[in-house]
């Protein structure tokens, strides 16, 4: 959707001002999600959150959550 392009785009701003990647065509990146939008966490925090997965890409998942 519109949404999540506008998320990636944020995302990978953000990875070039942090110097990890360099953004080769940012005309395509300039649509960005607010950044509300969006949760950053250090590594050391990640045992503090319940990390789930937007989607399950190649699996099935049943109305109670069970993989099928």
């Amino acid at each position: 959707s519109e949404n999540d392009i506008e998320r990636r785009n944020t995302i990978a701003q953000l990875l070039g001002d942090w110097g990890l990647i360099t953004i080769l065509n940012k005309e395509q990146a300039e649509n960005k999600a607010p950044l509300s939008q969006i949760k950053v966490l250090a590594f050391k925090d990640k045992s503090d959150w319940d990390l789930q997965a937007k989607y399950n890409i190649g699996k099935k998942v049943d109305d109670e959550g069970s993989e099928v």
